[in-house]
């Protein structure tokens, strides 16, 4: 009899599967023969309360800082590729639909519908203040952060009435009482077919008074160069336009000439900026009692559009990382949070 070739593949991959999965728990199961096999605790706060990841029984992913540094991740078109249960479609930085299990934080996609967008699905969240935004999300610059939890929904018993996807929790770092911290970070790269980038970021901790109250501040400035350019481009209106359909009647208005771009062209044009301040007052009555005030400040400016476009508006084809725009394009999302915790049992 003449041998299936699609049978023998599919035993051959049945049979390769099961030997690896054999590998990876033996690899599991050996024990550990030195510190640096070890896996850390990994503490979280998903239900109020610190408690070990292991331990909460709700499906959580959280990014510590070390995990933040290893992938050199700031922002949350950062990170959020690392995270399996999230995806994100939208505009650009602080302009993204974030899906957790099949649902979004809008259906709307223009810069008005920060005001005029449905309620998000999936809640944002700095320490315990919310910042859930219809129809964007909230891109919290990963300064000085202890880790970012994302807790699959439904969450509305711990986390609102926007929590219904899910919740992306930024935790930050708090004042340490018994040491003095200062550390200053800073970066240049070079951005492929744009311009480059430049970042700087420093945090201090001071304990005013050790083991009482302490101090901690941290600030960056993070720019990131363009790739994208605006190129020149000129069309006239006909009357199969939308526009001249909708508002002329299908008449051209005699004093409808040649458009163009010049006052929009140039060369990586989606330049981006985020710039903040974050300061921390910890007073620590007891052991088991303690005050917290927060104080954040954040500017992302955003220019330009952060997608290419493979015609312009007559079918020709555009250059790679190039757009056609004739009115501006830009994001300036700026925000304030003040928070005072006060934490006990």
């Amino acid at each position: 009899m003449k041998p299936n070739p699609k049978i023998s593949a599919a035993v051959a991959a049945i049979l390769s599967a099961s030997a690896t999965a054999v590998v990876w728990a033996a690899a599991e199961t050996t024990p550990a023969t030195g510190a640096g096999n070890e896996l850390q605790e990994v503490i979280v706060t998903a239900e109020r309360r610190a408690e070990s990841v292991q331990d909460v029984p709700i499906t959580i992913q959280a990014l510590t800082s070390e995990t933040l540094a290893q992938l050199n991740v700031k922002t949350f078109d950062d990170f959020v590729k690392y995270l399996p249960n999230v995806t994100a479609g939208g505009y650009g930085p602080g302009q993204s639909n974030v899906f957790i299990r099949g649902l979004a934080t809008s259906i709307g996609g223009t810069q008005g519908v920060g005001a005029t967008g449905s309620f998000p699905n999936v809640a944002t969240y700095l320490d315990d203040q919310s910042g859930q935004v219809p129809g964007r999300n909230l891109d919290i610059y990963a300064a000085d952060l202890e880790r970012i939890e994302i807790l699959e929904g439904p969450q509305g018993t711990l986390f609102g009435a926007g929590a219904q996807a899910g919740v992306i929790r930024y935790i930050t770092n708090k004042p340490k009482l018994d040491r003095v911290e200062a550390n200053v970070s800073a970066s240049y790269a070079t951005t492929a077919h744009g311009d480059p980038s430049t970042s700087i970021e420093g945090v201090l901790n001071v304990p005013v008074i050790p083991d009482k109250f302490g101090v901690r501040v941290v600030a960056y400035n993070d720019s990131r160069g363009g790739y994208i350019n605006n190129i020149p481009g000129t069309f006239t209106r006909a009357a199969t336009d939308q526009v001249v359909v909708n508002y002329f009647g299908g008449v051209v208005p005699p004093n409808s000439g040649p458009i163009n771009n010049n006052f929009q062209i140039g060369r990586a044009t989606n330049s981006l900026t985020y710039k903040g301040v974050r300061g921390e007052l910890l007073y620590q009555f007891s052991d088991d009692w303690n005050f917290l005030v927060s104080q954040s400040y954040q500017n992302l400016d955003a220019e330009g559009v952060f997608w290419q476009e493979a015609y312009d508006g007559v079918h020709n084809v555009l250059p790679e990382l190039s757009v056609q725009l004739y009115s501006p394009s830009y994001n300036k999302d700026k925000f304030t949070d003040t928070a005072w915790t006060l934490n006990g049992k």
